[in-house]
């Protein structure tokens, strides 16, 4: 009875790393959201015209195993370095445009996918690239010089209308996911009816290009920055 015994055990411990390996390895499919704050900063000739901000996120996951599609929106409000980034002046040199917002608006849309490389306890490590676009809005004055009852020519707003510019570019991020919780919730689509929801707080420094060739001179580089979000994520096994 004794030998028995010592063998199940053994037998038991044995094909226990086997087991876990091989949960490891089951398919699973989930989705999830993320929402947070964060700062960025351009660098290269963006940052003659524009300033670092603050900035907000919020955005949907998608994964398949350790493979990960992440699609964000984001929006800042910059400031302005540059009065005239259209660079328009009179015969004389004087400024014919001025910013008539100080911050203009900046909203972003981006796809990344990614793998994750790195799993252990409550931390994960998924780096990611894809695409961004971008759209930079905010109004002008337009210029005008008139004479004072002393004669001089004093400036004055003649009109004021929007500008916008787009971008489109690359840009890459490492999620670190680390866990706060985790529960088995009501879920139809999973087996026996239930799914497992993970909440995380994930921080994510970040690399964007972008190029404004429209503003004279045209300007380019890129913007870093990081992000801290709240993510839950369900997960699926099949």
């Amino acid at each position: 009875m004794m030998k028995r015994t010592i063998l199940i055990l053994l037998t038991i411990l044995t094909l226990s790393p086997a087991i876990s390996r091989a949960q490891e390895n089951i398919p699973s499919w989930g989705f999830g959201f993320h929402v947070g704050v964060g700062g960025m900063m351009p660098t290269g000739s963006l940052a003659d015209d524009l300033k670092g901000c603050a900035m907000f996120i919020s955005g949907l996951d998608l994964g398949y195993n350790r493979l990960r599609l992440k699609l964000d929106a984001s929006y800042s409000q910059p400031s302005f370095k540059n009065e005239n980034p259209y660079a328009v002046y009179d015969e004389q040199g004087r400024n014919k445009q001025l910013n008539a917002t100080a911050n203009p608006t900046l909203m972003g849309l981006s796809a990344q996918l990614g793998y994750t490389v790195w799993q252990q306890g409550r931390v994960s490590v998924t780096p990611m690239v894809g695409f961004t676009a971008s759209w930079l809005s905010w109004d002008i004055n337009h210029i005008k010089y008139e004479k004072d009852d002393e004669g001089i020519e004093r400036p004055s707003i003649e009109d004021v209308t929007g500008a916008h510019e787009n971008n489109f570019g690359w840009t890459a991020s490492v999620d670190v996911d680390v866990k706060l919780h985790g529960a088995l919730v009501d879920f139809p689509a999973g087996p026996d009816g239930q799914a497992h929801y993970t909440s995380s707080l994930r921080i994510s420094p970040f690399v964007s290009y972008a190029k404004l060739s429209n503003l004279n001179p045209s300007v380019k580089g890129c913007c870093v920055g990081l992000t801290v979000s709240y993510a839950g994520f369900l997960c699926v096994l099949k």
